[in-house]
């Protein structure tokens, strides 16, 4: 069933999710991953607008946007989370290719083949690199030229540092060079390289605070606040009734208030609560999307930190309204 409603979205998408669930390292077909995350979206989304109309009271029209954004929502993180595990495995091979490329040259200087260095130099820390590197040697042991091989090895792996490498060193062992001092050498300028992106990192970790503190904590409490008030004084501003005679009156004396009028407020506390979460959805987007690119240079890389400030901002938003309520309901009377 998954895989039938999977195979209906386009075939691009669907070409886009394979290699994305192959960076991964996940062994699932990917009509059948696809179809279950539209089911379980649009499950998610009628609950949700089930929620917003039945328990928070918002009127249709409302509860049919929240409806749409739930189904946008839960179906693209989950979608982006796999992105992001490719993504990981990438940083993370990133991280230890130095050392594997230097245990290569190690092993190469001491009189090992090249597809004999590359298997032993698999090592269980290597995780997803130690897999292709003994792939790899595999390959060229049964007949494969080695900087055929070298080159599938970023296939498997999301990373543009370990596709660039890859390639250098074909391009090396084709035009005959030194292959253990190109190996060392790159090695060198590798850490040089992470040794620059920590420090970068460490600079912007007082940014990464500040702004998720602000999307997920200063937005909805303000928020909170403020609908209260403002519903209370909506409330209050509907009982108000003025007669004619007075009014005439006033406008006698005013004659600006004779062309104007007396202002109305014809905002309802529903449309405030909506207003307000649909605000707060839309900054812990931006703020997710802020934080992927400090952090890791990729707007989806932000796709993490969505769902954690979707959920504490909202909560923490109806927290404070029932707060409010509580303590300064009987001000509000």
């Amino acid at each position: 069933m998954f895989e039938g409603i999977g195979s209906l979205l386009p075939r691009s998408f669907l070409d886009w999710v394979s290699r994305e669930l192959t960076f991964a390292g996940l062994k699932y077909d990917k009509e059948s991953f696809v179809g279950f995350i539209l089911i379980l979206s649009i499950l998610l989304a009628i609950i949700a607008g089930f929620i917003s109309y039945e328990i928070i009271k918002l009127v249709p029209l409302y509860s049919l946007a929240v409806f749409f954004t739930s189904f946008i929502i839960v179906f693209i993180v989950p979608i982006l989370w796999i992105s992001n595990i490719a993504d990981s495995r990438g940083k993370k091979v990133e991280s230890i290719l130095p050392d594997a490329l230097q245990l290569i040259s190690s092993n190469i200087k001491a009189g090992q083949t090249t597809e004999r260095s590359l298997f032993i130099s698999a090592r269980k820390e290597f995780g997803a690199l130690s897999d292709a590197l003994k792939e790899t040697s595999k390959r060229v042991m049964v007949g494969d030229r080695l900087e055929w091989a070298l080159l599938n090895i970023p296939k498997k792996i999301k990373s543009k540092v370990l596709e660039r490498t890859m390639w250098l060193i074909a391009e090396g062992i084709k035009n005959g060079g030194q292959i253990s001092n190109l190996l060392i050498q790159m090695s060198n300028d590798l850490r040089e390289e992470n040794a620059l992106k920590a420090e970068v990192n460490s600079n912007t970790s007082m940014y990464v605070m500040l702004i998720f503190f602000s999307a997920a904590l200063g937005a909805p409490m303000l928020l909170g606040v403020s609908s209260f008030i403002v519903g209370v004084l909506s409330e209050q501003s509907a009982n108000i009734h003025i007669s004619p005679e007075l009014t005439s009156e006033y406008a006698s004396k005013n004659p600006a208030l004779g062309l104007i009028g007396i202002p109305s407020s014809n905002i309802s506390e529903n449309f405030i609560v909506f207003f307000s979460l649909v605000d707060l959805v839309i900054t812990s987007i931006f703020a997710a999307m802020v934080l992927g690119v400090i952090n890791s240079g990729s707007e989806k890389a932000g796709s993490k930190y969505l769902p954690v400030l979707l959920i504490v901002s909202i909560v923490l938003f109806f927290v404070v309204r029932i707060l409010a309520k509580t303590f300064l309901g009987g001000f509000a009377l």
